[in-house]
Parts: C-alpha cells; sequence; structure tokens
C-alpha cells in the first residue's frame, strides 16, 4: 500500500507540473530570459534553471494539497496536524520544568502521528476505490420479484440470494478497517487535548492539591499507553486486506434476503 501512495504523490505531482497553464508560464518567463541573454549576460542560465526549479516546487506544494481524495479524511488530518502543533507549543512552554516522562512523549506522539498519516492515506485510497466500484450496489441489492416454482431455479435464486448476504459481509470487512483508521484519528485528537489541558493545569496550578506532580505523571503514563495503543493497532490494521478478526462464524442472511427465502418457501 506504501507503494499505491508514493505513485498517487507522483501522479498528482506530474499533473501538477505538467498542467499546460503551469509549463506556458514556466515556458514564457524561460523565453523571455534567454531572449534577453545579450542583456543579462551569463545570468540568464542559472535564472532559467532557477525558474523551472520554483516551478517544480510550486507544482509540488499545491499536489501536496490534492493528496487525500476525500474531504472527511483530509479534515481528520488537518485536527491531527492542529492538536499537535498545539500540544508543541505548550510543550515549549514546560521544558524548564525537565520532566523526563513529558520529554519523551513528543517523540512517541510525532511517531504516532507518521504512522496515523499513512493509514488515513491507505484508507482514504480504500474508500475512493470502493465508492467509484460500488456506488449504490450495496444499499439496493438485487431483489428476485417474480421468482419461478421450478425447484432448480428456487436453488439458483437461494445461492443467488446468499452471495448477497456474503458480498454486504465483505463490503463491511473492508470498510471496517477504513472506520478502525477514522476512530484512531479520533483517539489521538482527543488525547492530546486532554493531555495538553493536564499540561496546562499543572504549569499554572504547580503543586496544588488540584493538580499534583503524581497525578500529573499518571496523566502522562495513560496519554503514552493510549498513544501505544494506537500506534500497536495501525500496525495490526492491514487495510489492503480483509480484517482477520471481523468474524469468527458465518455472517446471518440479511432479514430482507431472509423474508425472501421464507416466501419461497426455502429455509425455516
Amino acid at each position: 500500500m506504501m507503494d499505491d501512495i508514493r505513485r498517487q504523490d507522483l501522479r498528482l505531482f506530474a499533473k501538477e507540473a505538467l498542467s499546460p497553464w503551469r509549463l506556458i508560464c514556466t515556458l514564457a518567463v524561460v523565453i523571455v530570459l534567454l531572449g534577453n541573454m545579450s542583456s543579462f549576460g551569463p545570468i540568464v542560465l542559472p535564472l532559467a534553471v532557477v525558474t523551472v526549479f520554483v516551478s517544480g516546487i510550486w507544482a509540488w506544494m499545491e499536489s501536496d494539497k490534492k493528496r487525500f481524495l476525500n474531504k472527511r479524511f483530509k479534515s481528520l488530518w488537518l485536527g491531527c496536524q492542529d492538536r499537535l502543533a498545539r500540544f508543541e507549543e505548550v510543550q515549549k512552554r514546560m521544558r524548564k520544568d525537565q520532566i523526563a516522562h513529558l520529554s519523551e512523549m513528543p517523540n512517541t506522539i510525532r511517531a504516532v502521528s507518521k504512522a496515523l498519516y499513512i493509514a488515513l492515506r491507505r484508507a482514504d485510497i480504500i474508500s475512493h476505490e470502493v465508492a467509484l466500484s460500488e456506488k449504490g450496489l450495496y444499499s439496493e441489492p438485487p431483489s428476485w420479484k417474480s421468482p419461478s416454482r421450478d425447484a432448480q431455479s428456487q436453488e439458483l435464486y437461494r445461492i443467488a440470494d446468499k452471495n448477497i448476504a456474503e458480498y454486504r459481509a465483505q463490503f463491511a470487512g473492508v470498510m471496517a478497517g477504513v472506520q478502525r483508521t477514522e476512530a484512531q484519528s479520533a483517539v489521538f485528537m482527543t488525547t492530546l487535548d486532554t493531555l495538553r489541558m493536564k499540561m496546562i493545569g499543572y504549569r499554572l496550578v504547580g503543586r496544588s492539591p488540584e493538580m499534583s506532580s503524581h497525578d500529573f505523571l499518571e496523566a502522562l503514563a495513560e496519554a503514552r499507553a493510549q498513544l501505544q495503543s494506537i500506534d500497536t493497532a495501525l500496525d495490526e490494521l492491514d487495510l489492503g486486506h480483509y480484517p482477520k478478526t471481523i468474524a469468527v462464524v458465518p455472517p446471518p442472511i440479511p432479514e430482507d434476503v431472509a423474508q425472501q427465502l421464507k416466501n419461497r418457501g426455502i429455509g425455516g
């Protein structure tokens, strides 16, 4: 999946770099520079190279803004970045306290945020692909309004209905990984919110009964455990395959499908 993310990033960059208006602007500047070589002298070629380089950097920055295909996942990542920036701002103000657990916390948070970014990108790609190929099918499965009374035909309809149930279970399995990643994002943001407020309280209130140093260190330990659990969950979550723990028994047939079978006199 990392290869898919890199390929998508490169495709977006190439699309931005090779966009007609960008190529025209860059080419126009280069032509103007080369046309005035006699006036500018040997500095023209370096300026032309810098122009192309700046155009490439600009294209990369623009492509970076479009890496998320779904606004929801982009919003989740922006929320995580916002919490991380707020935490680092508060953490800078507390450096003078020299708390060992606090000095280790930023590294843990950054590691989790990197893993979370990759997971969100994966979930974004999977959600986009599923939406493109399965739009309308999951919510409106095929229905058999006039089934035949022939025994063999009824058996074939029974198999078709069973396939619908399996399709729904497989769909739910694929989307479960996406939903778990969204939930991990929520845990990450709320953990940093809680930790940040405890840090502010400890810094402002100090060692008063409202916020003792022991309680604060316990809060740090709890936040660290939550962050590590997120990291572990993201490592175990393979969005490229169906989650291995979705179900340990065959999924039940949906109620509407079971009713169809009952009306045809098939099953109990």
